[in-house]
């Protein structure tokens, strides 16, 4: 909660500045942005670790969260859009005294519709304040060497629904490419950033 009421705040506080600044978007403009998130999220994997044992190692391996978002402007400061994100993390656990391996691992895919705010736009610097709702599969493969193991039946794969609420920042260094940041909730990495397209 104290995530979203920071981004809340910020977003007024912007948006004060924003009213003095004239220029905007245009009716009909698309943008695509192309990201990375990180921290790495670790969610299940992070559980698996804390449940491991003093005689086990673990590795951890992570990719993304990697996502892209399209957005089309229906009003000179407001766009609806898809954000699309997908994550895969795995945690392979060896037990020092009798060499058996665990390895659990899960894929994580979102697909959400987005409304973004595009408050602020002065010069090639621009802010947008986001949300987006949609749908979030996660799936997850577990195995073992030692034959008394038994699965886990405490790792799921969560809530089905996927929503984010985030700040957006982009510097456009042409009117077409330019680069996007954005912090958020939930939905995803906590911070992302990558390429951006403008049509």
């Amino acid at each position: 909660m104290k995530k979203i009421s920071l981004i809340t705040i910020t977003v007024f506080v912007m948006f004060s500045i924003a009213t003095k600044v004239n220029a905007q978007h245009e009716k009909g403009e698309i943008q695509i942005d192309l990201y990375h998130g990180l921290p790495p999220h670790t969610g299940i994997i992070f559980r698996a670790i804390s449940s491991a044992s003093a005689d086990e190692t673990v590795e951890v391996k992570t990719l993304g969260n990697l996502g892209l978002r399209f957005q089309y402007y229906l009003a000179p400061n407001f766009a609806l859009g898809v954000d699309a994100n997908y994550t895969s993390r795995s945690a392979e656990f060896v037990e020092s005294s009798t060499g058996y391996e665990e390895k659990i691992q899960q894929t994580v895919i979102r697909a959400m519709v987005r409304t973004s705010w595009e408050f602020l736009k002065a010069g090639g610097f621009e802010m947008n304040w986001n949300n987006s709702i949609g749908l979030r599969n996660a799936s997850w493969n577990w195995s073992a060497t030692d034959p008394d193991l038994t699965i886990n039946t405490d790792w799921n794969g969560g809530v089905p629904i996927a929503f984010r609420s985030a700040l957006g920042f982009r510097y456009m260094f042409t009117e077409n490419v330019g680069l996007n940041l954005e912090v958020g909730v939930l939905g995803g990495a906590l911070l992302n950033g990558g390429l951006t397209i403008a049509l």
